[in-house]
């Protein structure tokens, strides 16, 4: 438990302030350029990360997963990353192919307010840095460099967006958050990409070295994959159905509700950042005992921490969505259901990164397209009727279904 404090506590101060940065962001759009705008900021974005989990092809998790177990072998390491890289431009390239020949029916079904046509021929342009700079962070992790990961990972992106807000409302700049989005994509890029150079030649990695790596990537990284595609899915899933039902007004309105209930997910993501690589490492080692005790302490932190969150959210629900705007405090009840969908997940502890290191990923799999048609099918059943609360049952069951589903396989495979 030692080890997971203090280990988690830089990954904990760069997500606290890159999530400040970014509730900053969320309250500052609103305020200074309307609802609506946060509503469609929310949609393009879901496009881009949706978009981007896509071509990465689940390369992200399973760089992760490799690197600990080939540290020592600098020329598989090379082949790899050389071959991996090539994979993810040519997916990269393909899906922004795809967002240009369904541009029409994006903007048709998901903006009612305003013409998106530009926006969208944005996401299918900045797919390929955007790719490369998620994937690149889980290099350093695998390496064990904490403070790179968690720089790059948590804080450098919300904390650019920011900056570039706050210049764009105290000038007046005419550039609209969306662009201020894609400006930092270009930003962090450029700065991920020296730092992975310099970072590939201390540890005498060389991508541009000659031969193939001889393993098949594809085959053991598209179940993590379609796992983090479902998951991302399963996240902006809400919203695309609020837009297509209702509005980008109450996108807006519901996007605020999650992101002050995912507050309760800080802990459980920077536990499940830092100890994937050791879960994985004591996997090639067949050292189950450790997974449990990893994930025992893991749980009990979790626990303890995640608990007083939920009880702040749910006792200042309204004032919390004040700093909003006034039009927000109407969602309080939203805000409640989505509270305790989230402390559902944070409750069952990190199985989701417990069974993507420990080659669980293809029943991982299968468990979230479940939740995600358990989440489309109440969506469909419920906005229509209850509106944006409706949507927030939705998550809500199906946030249940796989938290539990995967906690109850991996307590059967003895795992945790």
């Amino acid at each position: 438990m030692k080890d997971i404090l203090k280990g988690s506590l830089i990954i904990f101060i760069f997500k606290v302030l890159g999530a400040l940065s970014l509730f900053l962001t969320y309250i500052l759009i609103p305020r200074f350029y309307g609802v609506e705008v946060f509503g469609t900021f929310n949609i393009v974005f879901g496009l881009l990360m949706i978009s981007t989990v896509i071509s990465r092809i689940g390369l992200d998790t399973y760089v992760l997963r490799i690197i600990p177990a080939l540290k020592n072998n600098k020329k598989d390491i090379s082949l790899f990353l050389k071959n991996v890289l090539k994979i993810l431009f040519l997916s990269s390239i393909i899906v922004s192919l795809l967002i240009l020949l369904f541009l029409d029916v994006i903007n048709m079904y998901l903006f009612k307010s305003i013409d998106a046509t530009s926006y969208l021929i944005g996401i299918s342009i900045f797919i390929l840095p955007y790719t490369l700079f998620n994937v690149f962070p889980e290099i350093f992790r695998g390496f064990d460099d904490i403070k790179l990961y968690s720089f790059f990972r948590n804080l450098s992106q919300n904390l650019t967006l920011l900056g570039l807000l706050a210049l764009g409302i105290i000038f007046s700049l005419e550039y609209t958050p969306i662009d201020m989005l894609y400006m930092t994509i270009i930003i962090i890029f450029i700065l991920i990409s020296f730092a992975l150079f310099f970072f590939l030649k201390k540890h005498n990695i060389n991508i541009f070295l000659a031969g193939a790596y001889q393993q098949k990537i594809l085959k053991n990284s598209y179940p993590m994959f379609l796992a983090a595609s479902l998951m991302f899915i399963m996240s902006y899933i809400d919203n695309f159905m609020i837009a297509y039902y209702l509005d980008e007004y109450q996108v807006g309105i519901y996007s605020a509700c999650i992101n002050i209930s995912m507050i309760i997910t800080f802990i459980p993501t920077v536990i499940g950042g830092f100890i994937s690589p050791k879960v994985a490492k004591a996997y090639s080692l067949n050292n189950r005992q450790e997974i449990k005790n990893i994930f025992k302490n893991s749980f009990i932190i979790i626990t303890v921490v995640s608990l007083p969150i939920f009880l702040f959210i749910y006792f200042y629900a309204e004032s919390l969505l004040g700093l909003f705007g006034t039009a927000f405090t109407t969602a309080t009840l939203t805000l409640l259901i989505t509270n305790i969908a989230f402390l559902s997940e944070a409750l069952c502890g990190p199985v989701g990164f417990i069974m993507n290191m420990t080659d669980n990923q293809h029943v991982f799999m299968r468990i979230l397209f479940v939740s995600l048609l358990i989440n489309i099918f109440f969506n469909a059943m419920l906005i229509p009727i209850f509106g944006i609360n409706g949507a927030a049952i939705a998550m809500l069951l199906s946030m249940l279904f796989w938290t539990i589903g995967s906690l109850v396989f991996l307590k059967k495979k003895e795992m945790i």
